[in-house]
Formats: structure tokens, sequence, C-alpha cells
């Protein structure tokens, strides 16, 4: 009896060290970039994206993981912004029965084409843990953004996995059309960011955002995004569709590197209304 006790606690132990890292990001951080987002989505991808435009927003989505006659809830994001103040709650669904829960909190401003921004996370959910995100974006006329956020700034530790800080530096570059302006969604738009952590470049991102029927009752928009690791091999990829201006509903698929089939797909909405200055 003592071997067999023996012998099952040393299997749960191994099963127990075997079990996957338990930590999901924002589903909003594996489709849009740093320097291209300034709804109440920019809470999770860039604080500083909070007070680039004068608006009030709210967001809302629901991801599904392997999308099909298997798929499961995984995660659910609900958040608002409003002169560069945000709160957001995002919360995770793993298998084994454990539920993690991230709540953020973000505020913003900007002068002359200079935005700046912090966040502060706060997990829950068998852990306890927070960070901060610092950053920032420069906007030297209607066609280029630069930009860059400090991530996990702490280095918490979340359900026993480390959260590096990372550094993210990006771009976007806006080629034609739409309606131009800080913060106007041009026809075509080019993104690209990198992740880089203090002993290594963790991956690259290259994305596209192509807008149709801009200044209509029903603009379309669809992106594109590529993810490498950091020798440029491929290791995620995001296809998205949205309809709307201001309140707008969009769906978004991912595929892991080989592209064999999709491993989450996500549906959101986000509502946006133009505010005045103080």
């Amino acid at each position: 009896m003592a071997r067999s006790v023996g012998t099952g606690l040393i299997t749960l132990l191994s099963a127990t060290a075997r079990s996957p890292a338990q930590v999901l990001p924002n589903r909003t951080t594996v489709y849009l970039h740093p320097t291209d987002v300034t709804d109440a989505r920019a809470l999770w991808v860039n604080p500083a994206g909070l007070g680039r435009v004068a608006e009030a927003s709210i967001h809302g989505d629901v991801t599904v993981g392997d999308p099909g006659a298997a798929g499961r809830l995984r995660q659910l994001t609900l958040g608002f912004g409003s002169r560069g103040f945000s709160f957001g709650y995002q919360r995770d669904v793993f298998d084994g029965g454990v539920r993690g829960h991230t709540y953020r909190l973000g505020i913003a401003t900007s002068h002359a084409g200079l935005a700046a921004g912090a966040a502060a996370a706060l997990y829950r959910g068998g852990t306890s843990g927070k960070s901060w995100d610092l950053g920032v974006l420069y906007e030297p006329g209607a066609r280029f953004v630069l930009g860059g956020v400090i991530a996990s700034i702490g280095q918490p530790v979340v359900r026993d996995v480390p959260q590096r800080v990372t550094f993210i530096p990006g771009a976007t570059l806006r080629l034609a059309g739409g309606t131009g302006g800080r913060g106007g969604h041009a026809g075509l738009a080019l993104s690209a960011h990198g992740r880089i952590t203090p002993d290594s470049v963790a991956g690259y991102a290259f994305g596209v955002r192509a807008s149709l029927r801009e200044g209509t009752r029903w603009p379309a928009r669809l992106l594109l995004r590529l993810d490498t690791d950091g020798s440029l091999r491929r290791a995620g990829f995001a296809l998205g569709l949205s309809l709307g201006g201001n309140d707008l509903v969009g769906a978004v698929v991912t595929f892991p590197g080989d592209v064999s089939r999709p491993d989450a797909a996500s549906l959101y909405g986000v509502s946006t209304r133009q505010v005045k200055r103080r």
C-alpha cells in the first residue's frame, strides 16, 4: 500500500510539472499593432493610444479556442475608455477548471502629435501579481506614426509563468485614401513592430490594414498580420474583417506557424463617440 501511495504521488507531481503554461495574452495584442489603435483596445496594446484622439469607446470580445466541433470558450474581454482614461477586464478559461482574471487601468495624454500613457495590470485567479506598461506615440504628420511600449514592468510570475519585461518598438505608414489626419483611417496602412526582451529578440510582426467604402454607412476594414520569431521564421498568422464606422463588429481568426488549421477565433464589437477636450 505504501509503495502504491508513493507511486501515485510521484505520478501526480510529474503530471503537475508537465502542465501547460496558463497565461494567455489579450486577443487585441494578437491582431493589432501598438501604433495603429486609438479606441478602448489601446489599453491592452499601447496605453498611449488612449490619448491620441478625443473620443469615448467601449469594447467587448469573445474568443473560442480550436474553433469547430471541439471549440470552447477561452477568453472574454470587456472595457471602456474616455478622455484618456480606460478600464478593462479579461477572463481566461484554462483546462483543469482554472480561471484567470486580469484587471487593467490606463491613463494617457497628448500634445502636438506626441502622446504618452501608462497602464497597470492586476492578476488574479490562481495567482497574485501586478505589472506596469508605459507607452509613447509620435505622429509627425498625417501619414506616419512612431511609437513603443515597455511592457510587463515588474516582471510578475503569473500562474508559475514569469512575464519578462519587453520593449516593443513599432511604426505605421498610411499610404493612400481614407480621411487622413490624426486618428483617421487611411485606405491602406502598413504596420510593423518587434518584441525585445533583455537578452534576445523575441519576435516581429508585420501587418496590412485595408479600408473599403470609407465615408459610407457600412465601411469595411480587412487586416492581415504575420508574426515571426527572432530569426524571421513564421510563428503565427491573423486574418480579420470588421464592418461599421463608429459602431463596428469584427471577427479575427488566428493560425499557428504551419497554418494547418485555426487555433482561435474571436468576435468583437467597438462603439466610439467623439468628445470635446476640456
